[in-house]
């Protein structure tokens, strides 16, 4: 039982003793003893009810504050499922975008090739046979590598 709840019951013990002494009290003619005792019963009841409706009130704010955080989970999450599929769509497009480049780059090493141009930049080894393009790129990448590191 935590403290509050023994306070309750102290006072609802109180309130129940004041009401049968008052009782008591109007049957001997004690009139000011039972008015005095009455009162007191009141002001108890007063702050016992008082108590509930601060109890009421912490398990409605607990409650509100339970939904705002599970709306916000909520929220975060959506958030986040969203921010996931935007990223995919992202690297989706980077993707297509890269493909784009590197047939405009083949399509380019091609037109040197057939124009005479290219074969300086060719291994001409055994993986090369026909496949020059692929060696003119990988030329012009490790140049671009190495341009971008100075």
């Amino acid at each position: 039982m935590t403290k509050e709840q023994e306070v309750i019951k102290y006072i609802e013990t109180r309130i129940k003793i004041c009401n049968e002494n008052a009782d008591i009290c109007d049957d001997n003619d004690f009139d000011e003893e039972a008015t005095y005792l009455r009162e007191e019963s009141y002001m108890l009841e007063t702050v016992l009810n008082m108590l509930n409706e601060k109890d009421s009130e912490i398990e409605r704010l607990e409650q509100t504050l339970a939904r705002n955080i599970a709306r916000n989970v909520t929220s975060s999450m959506k958030e986040s499922a969203k921010s996931k599929e935007d990223l995919e769509m992202l690297n989706k497009g980077w993707q297509i975008e890269l493909e784009k480049k590197d047939k405009i780059i083949y399509e380019m090493i091609g037109s040197f090739i057939d124009l005479g141009f290219g074969f300086e930049y060719c291994n001409n080894d055994d993986r090369c046979i026909n496949d020059c393009d692929k060696c003119i790129k990988q030329y012009f990448e490790k140049l671009a590598e190495r341009k971008s590191e100075e």
